[in-house]
C-alpha cells in the first residue's frame, strides 16, 4: 500500500514539475513601460508593536522615487503596546515630513488596520505595506504601468529577504526566492492569487467596491491572501513586476517562524475553504482548474504522509520494545552502525528511483529559480536543510494549523 501511495504521488510530483518547467523554459523578463502620468497613490502600513523597525521602514518609502505631491503615507498603529506611534511623531516632526499621517487606534486585526487607511485614502490606487519592510526606489514606477487595463485589480512585487544572518533566516531566504519565481510562473499563466504585504497596489475602486480588507470572517488570519482570492472570484488579474523587488526582516529563531507559518497555513485553510467553489470552475481557467486543486492536493498529500511517517515511527517503536522484552537484546545491540552492504540491501530500489528522479526535477527548478532572480546558487547545509529536513518542518506545521483549526483557537494578527 505504501509503495503504491509513493509511486502515484511520484508520478503526479513529476507531472507537475515538468509543467513548471515548460513554463520556466520559455520565461523572458518583462520591462515595464515608461509611466507618462503619475497617478495619487496612497501606501497604507499596518502596525502593531513595531518600534524597532518602523523608523526604518517609513524612510524608505519617504525615499520612492515618485513625486511627493503625488502621494500619502498612511501609518496605523493598531493599538501597540510599546512606543510605536511616538517615535515615528518625533521622527516625522523632526523631519517636517507632512504628507505621512499617523492613526492611533483599539486594536482591531491587520485587516480592520487597512480598512481605516483606506477608509481616508485619495489615492487612486492603495498600496499595503508591511511595517518590517523595506521598499526599493522605483517601485512604484516600475508597478503602476502594468495597471494596463482595468480588469487588473492588484500588482505584486518577488520579495527577498533582509540580511540573512542565521540558519533559520538562510532558510527563509531560499524559500522566498522559490516563491518569487514560482509567483510569476503563475502569473504567466493567469493562475497568481496572492497579494502579500511587502507592496502590493490595488486599484482603490475596486476594493471599495468589494468591500475593502475582511476582518470579520472565521476570525481570518490571513486577509492578504483573501482579498487576492476574492479579486481573482469577482474576474480581476493579479500581475506579478518581477523587476521590481521589496525586502521583508523574517523570523529569526524556530518559534518565531513556526507560529508564523501556523499562522499563514490556518489562513489558507479558512480562506480556502470559503472560496470552495472556485475549484474546478471552467470560468477560473486555470485557476480554478489547475492551481487551486493542485494545492488543495499538495495539503491532503502532507496529512496523508505525516499519518504514514507517525504510523511509521509506531511500528518502528514497537519493534524496538519487542526486541528488548521479548528477545532480550542488549540495548546497545540496537544502536549498532550498520555496514555499507547492510544499507544496500535494505534500500528498496523501486521506491528510492522514483523518489530520485522527482528530486532532480525539484533541484533543477531550484537552480532555474536563483537564475531567474539574479541570485547565486551554490550547495551548502542550509540548501540540504532546506531541501530535506525543512519539508518535514512544515508538514509539522501544517498538522498544527490542522489541530488549531478544528479547536477553534484564537490567534493574533501578528
Amino acid at each position: 500500500m505504501f509503495e503504491i501511495y509513493i509511486w502515484i504521488i511520484s508520478f503526479v510530483s513529476l507531472y507537475i514539475s515538468i509543467f513548471w518547467i515548460i513554463i520556466s523554459s520559455r520565461l523572458e523578463k518583462n520591462q515595464s513601460n515608461e509611466l507618462k502620468e503619475f497617478p495619487f497613490v496612497t501606501v497604507a502600513v499596518p502596525a502593531w508593536n513595531e518600534e524597532k523597525t518602523i523608523i526604518n521602514t517609513v524612510k524608505s518609502l519617504i525615499q520612492l522615487d515618485y513625486p511627493k505631491d503625488k502621494i500619502e503615507i498612511i501609518v496605523v498603529d493598531d493599538g501597540s503596546k510599546d512606543d510605536t506611534s511616538k517615535i515615528l511623531k518625533n521622527f516625522l516632526k523632526k523631519e517636517k515630513i507632512s504628507y505621512v499621517k499617523v492613526i492611533k487606534q483599539n486594536n482591531t486585526g491587520k485587516a480592520g488596520a487597512l480598512n481605516t487607511a483606506l477608509k481616508i485614502a485619495k489615492g487612486d490606487y492603495f498600496g499595503v505595506f508591511d511595517a518590517d519592510s523595506l521598499a526599493s526606489e522605483k517601485s512604484l514606477k516600475l508597478m503602476l504601468p502594468y495597471f494596463s487595463n482595468e480588469k487588473i485589480g492588484a500588482v505584486i512585487s518577488p520579495i527577498k529577504v533582509l540580511n540573512p544572518r542565521n540558519t533559520i533566516e538562510k532558510i527563509q531566504r531560499l524559500e522566498y526566492i522559490f516563491s518569487s519565481f514560482i509567483r510569476k510562473l503563475m502569473s504567466n499563466v493567469n493562475t497568481l492569487h496572492i497579494t502579500h504585504g511587502v507592496l502590493s497596489l490595488f486599484r482603490t475602486g475596486v476594493i471599495r467596491k468589494l468591500g475593502g480588507f475582511d476582518s470579520k470572517f472565521n476570525r481570518n488570519l490571513t486577509e492578504d491572501f483573501e482579498i487576492a482570492l476574492r479579486l481573482r472570484k469577482n474576474d480581476y488579474q493579479i500581475l506579478l513586476c518581477e523587476e521590481n523587488v521589496n525586502y521583508t526582516k523574517v523570523p529569526n529563531n524556530l518559534k518565531s517562524l513556526w507560529f508564523q507559518r501556523v499562522r499563514w497555513f490556518r489562513g489558507f485553510m479558512v480562506n480556502t475553504l470559503r472560496y470552495k467553489g472556485m475549484v474546478m470552475r471552467k470560468r477560473y481557467g486555470l485557476l480554478g482548474r489547475f492551481q487551486l486543486p493542485l494545492e488543495l492536493l499538495t495539503v491532503c498529500v502532507v496529512f496523508i504522509s505525516a499519518g504514514f511517517m507517525g504510523y511509521q515511527v509506531i511500528i518502528r517503536l514497537y519493534n524496538f520494545f519487542i526486541k528488548l522484552s521479548i528477545l532480550k537484546i542488549h540495548f546497545f545491540d540496537l544502536f549498532k552502525i550498520p555496514t555499507i552492504k547492510q544499507v544496500v540491501l535494505e534500500i528498496n530500489f523501486k521506491l528510492f528511483f522514483s523518489f530520485f528522479v522527482v528530486l532532480i526535477a525539484g533541484i533543477y527548478l531550484y537552480i532555474i529559480a536563483h537564475r531567474y532572480v539574479d541570485e547565486k546558487w551554490r550547495f551548502h547545509l542550509v540548501s540540504f536543510i532546506y531541501l530535506f529536513l525543512y519539508p518535514i518542518i512544515r508538514s509539522l506545521q501544517w498538522v498544527h494549523a490542522f489541530i488549531l483549526e478544528v479547536l477553534g483557537a484564537k490567534e493574533r494578527w501578528r
